[in-house]
């Protein structure tokens, strides 16, 4: 028997399942979510326009007029420890339309002033409406940024083969929520060509649960899912890292041998059973079958 059937990525420690949370425009109401988060254990991504810092609005967008409060730069470090904080444009604006050095300069002002704030490389960014064209990704990527998340579900849990369009599986009032979330944390075999392990990306607005009176929707939703041990819970930069160290695996012509030239180990696997193997960092691993003596 062989010592692996084949070379599937896995999440870390040879999980099948991986939750990520992605939340945008960096409003006061992230303070109540990130209570509901922090007391679970369950990471997210948060996505700040620095432009924008204490700004004070409402927000109605066809339901109830509520705030729109942005929090002030002072607070930004210390009530984000231990999420991500990503880029979303400096002025949160709509880059439909523009020149490929406009949208540069807004997504690298975005970057600059949020690496200026917190003393290291930011790398993930959030498209300001779901505006992604052509002229858009191109800009994200030149501004050295390593993934940018739509607003396109797709009611699935693979992983995104183009993280600079990078689709999440479903807003948190999408009303197969829950239904997805069964799915999920099913120990069914996810079948994908690519990766028989699942990730879950649930996005939105903090401000949304004050305008559809639902705070109870998300606290519902971090309970169940949170506390598991076959579940990862990840920022968007944890994800990308680990799926980039997966992709730079070097594997022998034969496929008998596997070299993990990153810095993180990678785990990996067969489709259709259970059986991981670590890849540490800078480690060759034989993939030969194992003599039982």
């Amino acid at each position: 028997m062989s010592y692996i059937v084949n070379d599937r990525l896995y999440w870390p420690g040879g999980r099948r399942k991986c939750l990520t949370l992605s939340y945008d425009d960096g409003v006061t109401q992230d303070l109540r979510l990130l209570e509901i988060l922090n007391e679970k254990g369950v990471k997210a991504t948060f996505n700040l326009n620095p432009g924008l810092f204490g700004q004070e609005n409402t927000v109605t967008a066809g339901k109830k007029e509520v705030s729109h409060i942005k929090l002030g730069e002072e607070k930004i470090a210390s009530a984000y420890s231990g999420h991500e904080i990503a880029a979303h444009g400096f002025l949160h604006t709509s880059m439909y339309g523009m020149d490929s050095a406009r949208c540069v300069k807004e997504i690298l002002d975005s970057r600059a002033a949020l690496e200026k704030l917190l003393g290291h490389p930011v790398t993930g960014f959030a498209y300001a409406f779901g505006a992604a064209d052509e002229t858009i990704v191109d800009a994200v990527k030149k501004s050295g940024l390593r993934y940018a998340r739509t607003i396109k579900s797709t009611c699935n849990f693979d992983i995104p083969q183009d993280f600079l369009l990078w689709d999440p599986t479903c807003h948190h009032n999408d009303e197969k929520l829950f239904d997805l979330l069964s799915e999920f944390l099913s120990d069914e075999p996810y079948f994908n060509f690519y990766s028989p392990a699942k990730l879950f990306y649930v996005w939105g607005h903090a401000y949304e649960f004050d305008q559809c009176d639902n705070w109870d929707r998300i606290e519902e939703f971090v309970e169940k899912v949170s506390g598991r041990e076959d579940v990862w819970y990840a920022t968007n930069t944890e994800i990308e890292e680990y799926v980039r160290a997966y992709k730079n695996l070097i594997f022998s012509a034969d496929s008998d041998y596997v070299t993990n030239p990153s810095a993180i180990s990678v785990w990996i696997g067969g489709v259709f059973d259970c059986k991981t193997i670590e890849v540490r960092p800078g480690e060759t691993v034989s993939l030969l079958p194992k003599t039982i003596m």
